[in-house]
Parts: structure tokens; C-alpha cells; sequence
């Protein structure tokens, strides 16, 4: 039976609809090595003169005919693709940052999504507090809120496997919105209003530390969604914002369990690329043990990426249309962590 994605998709339709799942052939993977090999030589060992290349400048090569097929997958059908088979072994560190920033800006445009300024964002437990109003849940281990981010396509390269946990979660959020109206409509409505969201300190000096969009969006008769339950309740905790009313509370804690309840799980393996559209799903992970060798410890790298004729943009995702971009702050592409410094 086909899937009305217009209405979402259930965790055992998405088991059974094999459009979304992409597998390297060898060709591809040949010619990935020959193409990372060559632009390795260009740039002689500085990742961030890859920010200076333009499209055109990557040769894809087999993997180029497939990319309209993915696209379609995530604007129009289920949102989410999953790239198996990155050949990661044949690859340098530098080599595979080619190769996932090629992909990248074959499909839209990156920003930087962190206050680092990185235009590749690692997704690494550093022992964050996630408690804290300004910590974000990628910097721990700890299970994290189903979310959108905030751009309209984000794709996550696994580098490194969890040693236990760590799963990836991935929900409709036209289910969600369609079953909570059967169930709910009266908390629907209060999600169609706006909530306070936190910046997470990534601001100006002049701007606010909180921005206004509500969960559940609609342009032109389009459902755009946006989700962050840990955003939302920081957001109404800092003192310029109103306190969350009770009712808000409820809805928020009634949409993310019905999230869970809808899940699809996966585990993602080295060299895996999954690209998911914000406006059609929301996604989280387990919490996770890391290996005791910081050399192994999970590290997934993110690209947040702005798309032509995408979907409509949610008041959430319009906050951060210049990426994470601090005052001061350069874009940067780095192979490892490193905390921003300050002067």
C-alpha cells in the first residue's frame, strides 16, 4: 500500500519503503577516492580553503545522477535519506571532510552551526552539563529531545560508533502534528502559538537571548514544523521571557511523547550519511557509552545546509538563516574538536 506522505509516516511504513535507503556502489565509491585524492592535492592539507570551492569544483562522478532521486526523497516523500557506504577506510580524516563537503554543497548551501564557526559541526560527547541554559545536548552523552535543527536540510556523517547506545530516532512530524489533532486538537491549538526559544547565549550584544516561533507552522496550507522541548523550557526560564504557562507545558510534554511512541530507530556505522528535512521530521538519539580511547569516542560530523524552493521556513529557522555566527566568529572547517577561544 503506497504512503500518503502528506500525512506522514508510520515507523513500519518507513521499514518497508525502500526510497529513502541509498547504497554506494563501487563505481561510486571509486570514484569518491579519486576525487578526494585530487582536491587533497589542490589544497594542500588546509581544510578551510575548501570554503573558497564552489560546486563545480567537485566531480561527483556516478553519485552526481543519484542526488535529484534524494532530493525528491527528502522535499517530497518521507524527509529523511540514509548514504551507506562512504568508503571511509580508503580515506583520510581530511579526505572523507572532502567528500561530505562536496555532497554538501551539490545539495544546498552550508552555514556554520556552532559558536565556533564551524561550517562542519562535531557531534562529541565533551562532558557538557545539559542542564545548563547554555549547553547544547551534542556536547554530551546523554539522550537528548526530539528536534528540529535549526536550517532546512541537516546531514550527519558517522565517523565514530558509540561503544553501547546511541541510537538514532527519527519521527514523522506530520504524524505527530495529524495523531495529536485526533487526540489532542485542543493542545494542537496552543502548539500553533508562539513559545519562547533560547539562543543559547549565541547572540549579539544588542539582541535578545530568546526568539519567538510556535511548534506548529502553516504557509500557503504547508505544515512546516519546528521542535525543541529543551529550547522551548530554557527559553521561558530566562528572566526577559514570560514563564511557561501550564497548558504550554502540557502540550510540549504531550507532543514528545507521542513522539517516542511514533519512532523509527537506526544505528548509524562509520561512514554513513543521514540527511534529514527539519520541516518533516524530528530526530534524537539514545543516550550512549563512549569508548575509553578518546580516539574512538562517538563523533558524528553535521552539515546544516539552506535549500532553494525547499519548503516554507518556520519563524525558528529564519532566526538562524546566518548560521551560528557570533560577532567575531569566522567560518572554519576543522577535523577535530576545538572550543572557540577568546581574546
Amino acid at each position: 500500500m503506497a504512503v500518503d506522505f502528506d500525512k506522514g509516516w508510520t515507523a513500519g511504513e518507513l521499514a518497508d519503503h525502500a526510497g529513502w535507503l541509498f547504497t554506494a556502489t563501487q563505481q561510486e565509491q571509486r570514484a569518491l577516492i579519486e576525487l578526494a585524492q585530487q582536491i587533497e592535492a589542490q589544497i594542500g592539507g588546509d581544510p578551510n580553503r575548501l570554503l573558497q570551492m564552489r560546486c563545480a569544483d567537485f566531480d561527483l562522478g556516478p553519485l552526481a545522477g543519484r542526488l535529484d532521486a534524494m532530493m525528491q526523497e527528502i522535499r517530497e516523500r518521507s524527509g529523511v535519506v540514509l548514504y551507506r557506504g562512504l568508503p571511509m577506510d580508503a580515506l583520510s580524516r581530511l579526505g572523507t571532510a572532502i567528500l561530505y563537503w562536496a555532497l554538501g554543497v551539490h545539495l544546498g548551501t552550508p552555514q556554520s552551526n556552532n559558536p565556533e564557526g564551524d561550517m562542519i559541526g562535531h557531534v562529541v560527547n565533551i562532558g557538557a552539563d545539559y542542564k545548563q541554559p547554555n549547553q547544547r545536548g551534542y556536547q554530551t552523552a546523554v539522550e537528548v529531545d526530539y528536534h528540529c535543527d535549526q536550517t532546512d536540510l541537516v546531514g550527519l556523517l558517522c565517523i565514530h560508533e558509540a561503544k553501547s547506545g546511541g541510537l538514532s530516532k527519527i519521527t514523522s512530524s506530520r504524524l505527530l502534528y495529524h495523531t495529536l489533532q485526533a487526540r489532542r486538537p485542543d493542545l494542537v491549538a496552543v502548539l500553533c502559538q508562539p513559545f519562547c526559544w533560547t539562543k543559547h547565549a549565541e547572540t549579539g550584544s544588542r539582541e535578545k537571548p530568546y526568539y519567538e516561533s510556535p511548534v506548529f507552522n502553516f504557509t500557503d496550507g504547508i505544515l512546516s514544523t519546528s521542535f525543541g522541548p529543551t529550547h522551548i523550557f530554557k527559553g521561558h526560564q530566562l528572566a526577559d521571557a514570560p514563564d511557561m504557562t501550564a497548558v504550554q507545558k502540557q502540550a510540549i510534554e504531550a507532543a514528545w511523547a507521542l513522539a517516542d511512541e511514533l519512532h523509527y530507530a537506526m544505528r548509524l556505522q562509520r561512514g554513513d550519511i543521514q540527511l534529514v528535512n527539519n520541516y518533516k521530521v524530528l530526530h534524537t538519539r539514545t543516550a550512549f557509552e563512549d569508548w575509553p580511547d578518546p580516539a574512538r569516542r562517538r563523533t558524528l560530523w553535521r552539515l546544516w545546509l539552506q535549500v532553494e524552493d525547499f519548503m516554507p521556513r518556520t519563524p525558528y529557522s529564519e532566526q538562524w538563516l546566518g548560521g551560528v555566527a557570533p560577532k567575531g566568529t569566522a567560518p572554519r572547517i576543522t577535523l577535530n574538536y576545538q572550543a572557540r577561544t577568546t581574546g
